[in-house]
């Protein structure tokens, strides 16, 4: 979320440039009452146009005049203007343009027509062109400097709902931005969350399963366990773990679980799994994994019978640089493996490397020979330390 304070500690400025301008136009006028309002007088002959001047100018308002609608468009481009004075000499066909443009710029700019009394009909025809008033120059002066007054007023109005209109956009603009900014960290937090409880989870999985092993101490009874907990975890699959042997490239077969591949018939495919694979896997840390077997079983020369329409999953079990076993899964591509079984396998099988390890310490420690007494160990120091190098590493 950002850091910056409360909406309402910003300037308008901050909420888009046509408030900061229409509230610049505002100061202008305001700050010394009428003084700053700019009318233009479009089309009078020098007698009306004197009239207008003197009724203008003694309410605050300057005065410019040009001959033409044409004129009078550009000056509204150019200039700065807040109502507009047409003759009655321009019908209104002729001033329509006039109010178009004038509503492009800003609905706080007004336009009044100004000349004879108007007839109804020419004056319903002025208001549909964009003027919002016709005034009698025939009239007193106090009335008409009240109704152009009055027109002003409107034109403030108008501005005053820009504004605040434009505040308002700028507003939802800046909340927008920040809910589109809350929303990204509330995602981000969420995934954070999500990958924390993941690790949460893995971790306490993982604490289960070295739980369950640590009070295996024999190698049969240690490959039941975890296999039969990582088919609580797998659900009902084919599955094989292969030991090392003496050498580096020997391994056999360690356990197999049959799901709907009996051992007789995956025989040949065991058998070359401990030739061929598992010691390409145990150079390895890879989690193996083929949604389609043939290329597996082409690769490695199979009888495709075994593994037709399955998936298969492998992967080594290390610790230290040591390989502690080969696992493999196999089961029907119909009942697919689900894509969180390879966060899992790295969870669980560096638990089962070490108690393997252990499992493996225990056994070469007790081959060693304890003496029957101190004292014929004494005797065999004497002689060749038979028993005086076993004492020793035994201790």
């Amino acid at each position: 979320m950002s850091n910056e304070g409360p909406f309402n500690d910003y300037p308008a400025d901050e909420f888009g440039g046509s408030h900061a301008e229409a509230h610049h136009d505002d100061a202008r006028r305001d700050t010394h009452g009428d003084t700053h309002a700019a009318a233009l007088c479009v089309g009078f002959d020098q007698s009306a146009l004197a009239r207008l001047a003197t009724l203008l100018e003694s309410s605050g308002i300057s005065c410019e005049h040009v001959d033409s609608t044409d004129a009078a468009v550009a000056h509204l481009v150019s200039g700065a203007t807040d109502i507009i004075m047409v003759s009655d000499g321009f019908s209104a066909d002729a001033f329509a343009p006039i109010a178009a443009q004038a509503r492009r710029i800003s609905a706080a700019i007004k336009l009044v027509v100004a000349g004879d009394s108007p007839r109804g009909a020419r004056l319903l025809d002025a208001v549909r062109a964009g003027a919002i008033d016709w005034i009698d120059l025939g009239d007193d002066d106090a009335d008409l400097q009240g109704r152009i007054r009055h027109a002003l007023e409107l034109g403030r109005e108008d501005r005053r709902r820009d504004d605040r209109v434009a505040r308002l956009k700028g507003i939802c603009r800046k909340l927008s931005m920040t809910r589109n900014e809350f929303s990204k960290q509330i995602d981000s937090l969420s995934e954070g969350l999500h990958d924390v409880r993941e690790k949460v989870d893995e971790a306490s999985i993982a604490g289960e399963f070295r739980g369950l092993l640590s009070q295996e101490l024999d190698v049969e009874d240690l490959l039941r366990t975890a296999m039969q907990y990582m088919l609580t975890k797998t659900g009902a699959t084919n599955a094989a773990v292969f030991l090392p042997g003496a050498k580096p490239t020997q391994f056999g077969l360690g356990a197999y679980v049959h799901y709907d591949c009996p051992r007789q018939t995956a025989e040949p495919l065991l058998s070359r799994l401990s030739q061929d694979i598992c010691p390409r896997l145990a150079k390895s840390d890879d989690i193996v994994r083929f949604a389609d077997t043939s290329e597996f079983v082409e690769s490695i020369g199979l009888e495709a019978s075994v593994l037709d329409d399955s998936e298969l999953i492998a992967w080594p079990a290390h610790h230290g640089d040591e390989c502690m076993g080969v696992f493999f899964l196999f089961r029907n591509r119909t009942e697919p493996f689900k894509e969180e079984l390879a966060a899992l396998i790295d969870a669980l099988r560096p638990v089962f490397a070490a108690q393997m390890a252990k499992l493996v310490r225990v056994h070469h420690r007790s081959k060693f020979q304890w003496p029957e007494s101190r004292a014929d160990v004494n005797e065999q120091d004497e002689d060749d330390g038979e028993y005086g190098e076993d004492w020793r590493r035994a201790a």
